[in-house]
């Protein structure tokens, strides 16, 4: 009985993150226009030291988005990717950043820098904003969550911290 409950669970978990995603379409024209005009002058960290690791799914614009425009702005290597579509890992490690941060749309990306991370963003962003995520989640000393409000994982607060670590790193890659 738990396992049928824990997959049907799962089952709503992807129909809501689908549906999340679709039901963003209506905005994501303004977003995109701004993840396109980066400008690599305002750039202050290095970045051949960031690594983004994202779940989304295939059908979803804005994971699209992502998962073409972080590879040419920051390096061919600096994208790990996780389909939750069809990949029941994926699925249940996504069931965990349900479980602990609440989210149910993708993309959720996880800004790692120097192999710390610094930040989770729910959804599309502009690409030249990920060193002031890095610099503010450094002064405020934590992880921000940037979802359609901005919140401090603080650091002190390791067992989330490394939990969601955890998750990020320990996906199944999928093609990009």
């Amino acid at each position: 009985m738990k396992k049928i409950v824990v997959r049907i669970l799962a089952l709503l978990i992807i129909a809501v993150v689908a549906s999340g995603c679709i039901g963003g379409e209506n905005t994501s024209q303004s977003t995109t226009e701004s993840t396109t005009s980066t400008d690599s002058n305002t750039f202050t960290l290095d970045k051949s030291k960031f690594h983004f690791y994202m779940y989304g799914l295939a059908t979803c614009p804005h994971c699209k988005k992502m998962k073409e425009e972080l590879p040419k702005f920051f390096g061919e290597n600096s994208l790990t990717y996780y389909e939750i579509q069809g990949n029941e890992y994926n699925g249940k490690m996504f069931e965990q950043l349900y479980r602990i941060l609440g989210v149910t749309g993708v993309p959720v990306i996880g800004i790692f820098y120097d192999g710390k991370l610094y930040a989770i963003i729910n959804g599309e962003f502009p690409l030249d904003y990920a060193d002031d995520f890095v610099g503010e989640a450094k002064k405020a000393k934590g992880v921000l969550f940037i979802t359609d409000k901005v919140y401090l994982i603080p650091e002190n607060n390791t067992e989330i911290i490394n939990k969601l670590e955890y998750v990020f790193t320990n996906g199944e890659p999928s093609e990009i």
